[in-house]
């Protein structure tokens, strides 16, 4: 669990060296930290004000959720990655209710995404010092991603070998800055898709500063992006055994990790890096297309272009 002020193993303020130090001496393999986004929070009880169940734990970061809502699956089971894997938990919920307090909801939550990193850096450095050859792996979702990022500058001893961000609510001005700042040596994969474009939107009216997000941005230096429902890019993937299940239509921020397929890919993409390098990823979109496939991928791409999800500059 992550606070802006300290960090513990569970909610209930467990000294956290203890449990790492277990776990680090049970698994040999890279060590995974999962980062959730907005609206999640382990503290949270639901209430009759607030009946909903909103601890990452019992959700997304457990092995059997706590729900059968279909944008709820087990980020560890989906991943199927050897290694631990630490789910992060943080206060990413605001108080209130309506329109206005949700928009001066996100906005506060964004601000405390930064000290959340602050206390992500410390927990990727005790790892780096108790075991200084593991290799650590982060995965941000939405603002999620903004923390991963925000990290970077503040390790002192921690690299990690990639992120993965999933829909980053997160400036490519700042994130540029973040990356800017950091080692330099850390390996930066944006996931994106045109179906998530309408969020890329409210993000960019509803968060403090200005300019496009990163999902909506041209190339950013030291960022490979690859895009989740590009035709070309699906059918590289496929190309290479790794197809993706059908996509959501229409707008959808979940489809990162609902969509089948995608816990395989994120596991090839961390697991085999001297593979599938940050030019390997940005090839993607650009490899010929089977004959068979180009009158179908003609028409997907012409009706993308048409809709307004798609409005990916650099796309």
């Amino acid at each position: 669990m992550a606070t802006p002020e300290h960090l513990t193993a569970d909610a209930a303020g467990a000294p956290l060296e203890p449990a790492l130090d277990r776990l680090l001496n049970r698994q040999a393999s890279p060590v995974t930290l999962l980062l959730h986004g907005y609206k999640y929070c382990p503290f949270h009880q639901p209430s009759a004000a607030d009946p909903t169940l909103r601890d990452p734990h019992r959700l997304i970061y457990a092995e059997t959720p706590e729900t059968t809502c279909d944008r709820i699956i087990s980020w560890p089971g989906m991943l199927d990655r050897a290694g631990p894997t630490l789910g992060i938990g943080w206060p990413g919920m605001h108080t209130g209710h309506g329109t206005l307090n949700s928009i001066r909801g996100f906005a506060e939550v964004y601000a405390r995404a930064d000290s959340i990193a602050r206390q992500v850096a410390r927990l990727a450095d005790r790892i780096a010092t108790l075991d200084p050859d593991r290799r650590i792996d982060l995965i941000g979702h939405s603002l999620g991603g903004r923390i991963a990022l925000a990290s970077l500058p503040h390790m002192k001893l921690a690299e990690p070998g990639r992120i993965l961000l999933w829909g980053a609510a997160e400036r490519a001005t700042i994130a540029r800055m973040h990356i800017e700042r950091g080692t330099g040596r850390t390996e930066i994969i944006n996931v994106r898709a045109r179906t998530n474009a309408p969020f890329d939107r409210m993000f960019e009216w509803a968060a403090p500063g200005q300019g496009p997000a990163l999902g909506a941005a041209g190339p950013v230096d030291g960022v490979a992006t690859l895009t989740l429902d590009d035709p070309r890019t699906e059918q590289a993937l496929e190309a290479r055994g790794l197809p993706l299940g059908a996509t959501s239509r229409g707008r959808c921020h979940w489809s990162f990790y609902t969509r089948p397929g995608t816990g395989p890919l994120y596991a090839a993409l961390l697991d085999q890096p001297g593979v599938w390098t940050a030019d390997r990823i940005a090839a993607l979109s650009d490899e010929p297309v089977p004959a068979q496939q180009t009158a179908r991928n003609a028409v997907v791409s012409t009706l993308s272009a048409l809709l307004p999800t798609n409005r990916m500059r650099g796309a």
